[in-house]
């Protein structure tokens, strides 16, 4: 939690990230981007953590990682899936191989936790995460389309 005004930051860069491109579906937030409530909840929790990425005293990057629950559908195997719900390094750290360490480490946690899957869910107009996460070799699992009424 002593790196709480860091990480806020950084999901400040993320979130504002998302407005931009979705104002129709982002907006921002009332207070800070994600209360000390929520991370020490993250933290706490058994089957979720923050994991951070340090140069010497700053915290450049992150990731937040949440063990989803198996699928209700009988027809589905019960596998152990951790989303990785959030991942971002700040702006002037990218292309440096900081967000490769956070998926190296997120896989790692992952095989801790007894999961057999880590996922992600990217939007549409993140192409450049997308091809991120493809190069770290996730591969597509489902494409979730929206229909405005």
């Amino acid at each position: 939690m002593g790196d709480y005004e860091a990480l806020v930051a950084l999901f400040d860069e993320l979130d504002e990230f998302h407005r931009l491109a979705r104002s129709d579906v982002f907006r921002r937030f009332d207070g800070p981007a994600r209360t000390r409530g929520q991370i020490e909840q993250w933290l706490a929790g058994p089957g979720s953590t923050v994991l951070v990425a340090e140069q010497g005293p700053k915290v450049v990057g992150l990731a937040v990682l949440l063990t989803r629950p198996p699928s209700a559908f009988a027809g589905a195997i019960p596998l152990k899936v951790i989303e990785l719900d959030n991942l971002v390094v700040h702006s002037d750290r990218r292309g440096h191989g900081i967000g490769r360490l956070l998926i190296e480490a997120t896989v790692d946690w992952s095989r801790g936790q007894g999961a057999s899957h880590v996922g992600v869910a990217v939007h549409a107009f993140n192409r450049d995460a997308r091809r991120f996460y493809e190069r770290a070799g996730f591969t597509a699992s489902i494409d979730r389309l929206a229909l405005a009424v």
